[in-house]
């Protein structure tokens, strides 16, 4: 099982050929009300990779009943630790991306504020399953972390969120830590570190850096190796990351060589960025590896 902690979100995702300047408009080409939020992304990509996922969010009274409670539920993912919360909202991601391909976003919370007090669930945890923190608070992540030592972190967006003490302190119980590049530069410069091999002096047994079209890289103790992008005719990359990250710990329980993990986690993430939203075209696990074969990346 794969616990996906944090948050579920509407997306709301926008195109324009431009960002306008302020007190200026930018004229909307194109609208799609999407399925989002880091956790909700992880858990359905899990899920229809064939790995059991269990979803650990906070949504609102207008999740109940909604096409997105209907996604989840029609794709396996274990709801059982999805708290509703009658008296606020499901949290909303506002994103528009430009003919650049950048992207800019809004972030509405809702009752993910929730998270900051919220105790630490009892989940059913057997020795293979792992918990993967994707974003959300740091001080939830890390009492998290502390219960179910062994976590998969993603900082994700809310990297911001974190000081020093924070991130020493969820590195502490860390083993796999994904991050794109930006988000590497900023950990190790809050931990004042210029390398990222220095992070193994913490519980951490293996970090993966994502570099977009670059592809991605794979570090250990004993190993580094890099793995191409797979290539794809990108429409919209919300949520390429997020998949990319659920793929790779599918891989994991499935017994896959990190390198194959990382391969397979590139395949699916290929998949996520030729749709709008984050859900809309995730494979299954026979695509992702017909994809692979495709490009000659087995």
């Amino acid at each position: 099982m794969i616990y996906a902690v944090g948050q579920v979100v509407f997306d709301r995702i926008s195109t324009v050929k431009h960002f306008p300047k302020p007190n200026s408009t930018s004229y909307i080409q194109g609208y799609h009300e999407l399925f989002g939020g880091a956790a909700g992304n992880a858990a359905a990509v899990c899920s229809r990779l064939g790995q059991k996922a269990s979803l650990v969010s906070f949504v609102g009274k207008d999740f109940m009943g909604s096409d997105y409670e209907k996604h989840l539920r029609f794709n396996g993912v274990d709801l059982t630790h999805l708290k509703i919360v009658k008296s606020g909202l499901t949290p909303r991601a506002f994103l528009f991306n430009d003919s650049r391909g950048m992207q800019m976003s809004f972030f509405y919370w809702g009752v993910a504020e929730l998270f900051h007090k919220a105790p630490i669930p009892e989940l059913k945890f057997g020795k293979k399953d792992i918990v993967h923190l994707a974003n959300g608070d740091p001080g939830f992540n890390i009492r998290f972390a502390q219960k179910y030592s062994g976590v998969s972190f993603d900082p994700g967006y809310d990297i911001v969120a974190y000081n020093k003490r924070d991130m020493e302190r969820i590195l502490k119980y860390t083993r796999f830590l994904t991050c794109n590049e930006f988000e590497m530069s900023r950990i190790l410069k809050l931990l004042g570190m210029k390398e990222k091999e220095e992070l193994f002096s913490f519980s951490v047994e293996c970090v993966i850096v994502t570099k977009g079209g670059r592809g991605s890289s794979l570090t250990t103790r004993e190993e580094h190796f890099e793995v191409p992008a797979v290539r794809a005719k990108p429409v919209d990359p919300t949520g390429a990351g997020d998949s990319f990250r659920a793929a790779f710990l599918s891989a994991i329980l499935k017994g896959e060589s990190l390198e194959r993990c990382l391969k397979i986690a590139s395949s699916v993430a290929s998949f996520i960025v030729e749709a709008y939203g984050a859900q809309t075209n995730i494979p299954t696990w026979k695509e992702a590896a017909a994809r692979l074969r495709k490009h000659k990346l087995t």
